[in-house]
């Protein structure tokens, strides 16, 4: 009996074949490709080769144009994100994947000697602040993951564990006694008559920030400061785009999107009055610093924050300040010199949740 009936002889060569494209891939014409990260393997690869070849084979195996072509048409196909920075939850939800926010909202990422070099600092700007005669208060937005846990990705509600970052940074606070507002109940409550965050971007909405701006208000002894939403918030827009889209490389998805749009007296203002010596140069070159008179009574605010207070804010601090000052937190390496030249009578510190850790200190994951 032949080793190979004559039938299945065509058989053999076809698989033959097949087992032989990755090899004819290397050498024949290819479609256009991303740039390859790694041109050869590493020395003495065979020594440890899962992480000193595999980078070199995944960039360089056969017909590798056409097969980063065909994911990236199977993604779009099933619509979902490209790349590694966006992650879609329940609904369609996105998620940003960037600085191990995922890990850290759901506590698979905690920083014991991050948190305590963080409550260090908080508690010396509380400090500086007080010499001055005014009032500290320190919020952070949380992200998105954390407040819309349960659009999650199923997978990873269940690897959910305690505490987080934010549940050690809270405690130690209150620990020091530094003033500090929890936002996540209060942005819970707010949830549940309508989005507080973008289902398409990483930032929170207008309605939101008003609820952070009121509880930094309060919490700095000012409740006359704070606005209602009726006063403050005006009718419901379609937001399109989203930085999240972008980023994943999505197209516009239904349902859109929506901001709100504020009411005149807390939209932010042009021509403020621009204050003399406060900006040195050492800044954040995407947030520029804005010191600035109102022209009308109030007090002086000093904002240290990001994204999520430098436009959402405006308007508000505009209204319900004498002068207000808004300067990026540079990750713990601000010029701090400002607070003695601004003088403020409100110092807040907001760094959103993923951005907790100080530049100057280790982010290797440690866990307790």
């Amino acid at each position: 009996m032949p080793l190979l009936m004559a039938f299945r002889r065509w058989w053999a060569l076809l698989f033959v074949a097949i087992l032989s494209l990755p090899t004819l891939g290397l050498i024949v014409p290819d479609m256009p490709a991303p740039m390859r990260t790694v041109l050869e393997p590493e020395a003495r690869w065979w020594e440890h080769a899962s992480q000193r070849l595999d980078p070199y084979i995944n960039n360089a195996f056969g017909f590798r144009g056409a097969v980063l072509a065909a994911h990236q048409s199977y993604l779009r196909f099933i619509d979902a994100p490209q790349g590694e920075r966006v992650l879609q939850g329940e609904g369609g939800v996105l998620f940003i994947r960037d600085n191990n926010a995922l890990e850290q909202s759901i506590g698979q990422l905690v920083r014991p000697k991050m948190v305590a070099a963080f409550i260090d600092f908080a508690t010396s700007l509380d400090a500086q602040e007080t010499a001055l005669g005014g009032r500290f208060v320190l919020l952070i937005p949380p992200n998105a993951h954390t407040v819309n846990f349960d659009q999650l990705p199923a997978y990873a509600r269940r690897q959910k564990k305690a505490p987080t970052e934010y549940d050690l940074i809270a405690a130690g606070l209150a620990a020091e006694g530094t003033p500090f507002v929890d936002l996540r109940p209060l942005l819970a409550a707010a949830s549940k008559d309508g989005r507080t965050y973008f289902r398409y971007d990483t930032h929170w909405n207008e309605r939101a920030a008003l609820v952070a701006f009121n509880a930094a208000m309060t919490a700095a002894g000012r409740p006359d400061l704070a606005v209602s939403p009726e006063q403050a918030l005006g009718p419901r827009v379609v937001k399109p785009g989203g930085d999240l889209l972008r980023l994943g490389g999505l197209d516009q998805r239904d349902p859109p999107d929506e901001r709100y749009q504020w009411n005149p007296a807390f939209a932010a203002p042009q021509g403020l009055k621009p204050l003399d010596g406060m900006i040195t140069g050492n800044e954040n070159p995407l947030f520029p610093t804005e010191a600035v008179e109102t022209g009308h009574a109030g007090p002086r605010i000093m904002v240290m924050g990001d994204s999520f207070t430098r436009s959402f804010w405006r308007g508000l601090l505009a209204a319900q300040s004498s002068a207000f000052l808004w300067t990026h937190h540079q990750s713990c390496q601000l010029d701090r010199g400002l607070i003695d030249r601004f003088k403020p009578d409100i110092l807040i510190y907001a760094p959103t949740e993923r951005f907790l850790p100080c530049s100057n200190h280790p982010l290797r994951v440690e866990l307790p």
